[in-house]
């Protein structure tokens, strides 16, 4: 599908796979059409109240104090340690997490996504949602919307952008760990651990609060400090809030901030736009159009589940919508979409003689839905 706005579908790539402890699944299960898999809700649990541990300040081998895991009063020695404690303490009784990301191009906001994410105890229940801002070459505001809904088995997508909505069903693939953190936070916090320096520590609330901070040469490698990072960290290892700035010169930064906002939360209900995900939201197919002539478009199947037996075709040319639909699954090789003289769509497996067919405009406008009308393909094309 064709995108307007290159750096917001970047930033999304989100909320279908980003960083996490363990990394994302090498590969994406299958469902085949006839075998459309059945929502299945995990039971809310129960949540029980629990007293916060208070950490024990240990005595390190270096001789500084352990203030929380991987931190002593001197630094984070241990990042693998600190990220470890704070992934085990959200998932113990859920929690909530707020994060922004946003960047500028010549001094201007260019994109920026809000996110939210809440995860039950566990994590075995997960709801993730973000909005995306951001503006094309012609200066022009996209606004993109992607919510993931998780229960123990299945993962639920919806995903609106310009008026659009569609989704997609498939088999849960990520692991808890997956919702506590968004994009490269969690990278940078462990390959930059080190450099944060303990700068105060505050009590409040029974527990002691640890500020770090870290000014790194992060971009270009030229002895300049271009990013600066500040933690604050509880003394179980908890990082209750997270500010990172990079300035990549020319007007040009990237900012994330990160916060949790509620440490023990119940599991997320079931979204109520998951009743909305049609059956055929668990196919997973690639199309795309190879060639596109004054006679015909040429539609190809690159990978995955075929498309189903009655799913509609449409064509818009010129002004005019045409459509058809396909008598057999379309699984294998292209077919040639074309408009006869008579004015109506064909879906063939071979090439159309070119005095069969009704010339086609300089631009056209390709869609596939499935029979209960999900969409599985839709781009917009031009030729010369």
């Amino acid at each position: 599908m064709n995108r307007a706005i290159v750096s917001i579908v970047a930033l999304l790539v989100l909320l279908a796979g980003c960083s996490s402890l363990t990394g994302g699944p090498a590969e994406t299960p299958t469902p085949t059409p006839t075998d459309t898999p059945t929502p299945t809700d995990a039971p809310t649990p129960t949540q029980t109240p629990t007293d916060t541990p208070t950490a024990t300040p240990t005595p390190t081998p270096g001789g500084a104090e352990e203030l929380a895991p991987g931190v002593t009063s001197e630094r984070i020695e241990n990042p693998v340690a600190l990220i470890d404690a704070h992934q085990r303490g959200l998932l113990a009784d859920g929690f909530v997490v707020n994060q922004t990301l946003t960047s500028t191009y010549n001094g201007t906001v260019s994109n920026r996504l809000n996110l939210t994410l809440t995860a039950g105890p566990g994590g075995e229940v997960a709801y993730m949602n973000g909005s995306s801002s951001g503006f094309d070459f012609e200066g022009d505001e996209s606004v993109i919307v992607n919510s993931v809904w998780v229960n123990t088995t299945h993962q639920y997508n919806r995903h609106i952008e310009s008026g659009s909505t569609t989704y997609d069903l498939q088999k849960r693939l990520y692991p808890a760990e997956y919702f506590v953190w968004f994009g490269s936070l969690q990278r940078d916090i462990q390959l930059a651990g080190t450099d944060h320096e303990v700068t105060s520590v505050e009590s409040g609330d029974g527990l002691d609060y640890i500020t770090l901070t870290a000014t790194i040469d992060r971009v270009g490698n030229d002895g300049v400090t271009d990013t600066v990072s500040t933690l604050v960290v509880d003394e179980n290892g908890i990082i209750r809030s997270a500010d990172v700035r990079v300035d990549y010169g020319e007007g040009q930064t990237y900012h994330t901030t990160y916060e949790v906002v509620q440490l023990g939360a119940a599991a997320p209900e079931r979204a109520a736009w998951v009743d909305a995900v049609p059956p055929s939201a668990s196919l997973q197919l690639e199309l795309d159009v190879f060639g596109f002539n004054e006679s015909s478009i040429e539609l190809v199947h690159l990978y995955g589940d075929a498309v189903p037996e009655g799913a509609i075709v449409t064509v818009i040319s010129n002004g005019t919508l045409y459509e058809t639909t396909l008598e057999e699954p379309f699984g294998d090789d292209r077919r040639y979409l074309w408009v006869a003289t008579d004015g109506t769509l064909r879906a063939t497996a071979e090439p159309p003689a070119t005095d069969a067919t009704q010339a086609l405009g300089r631009e056209v406008t390709v869609e596939v839905h499935a029979p209960d009308g999900g969409e599985l393909f839709t781009t917009s094309i031009g030729r010369r």
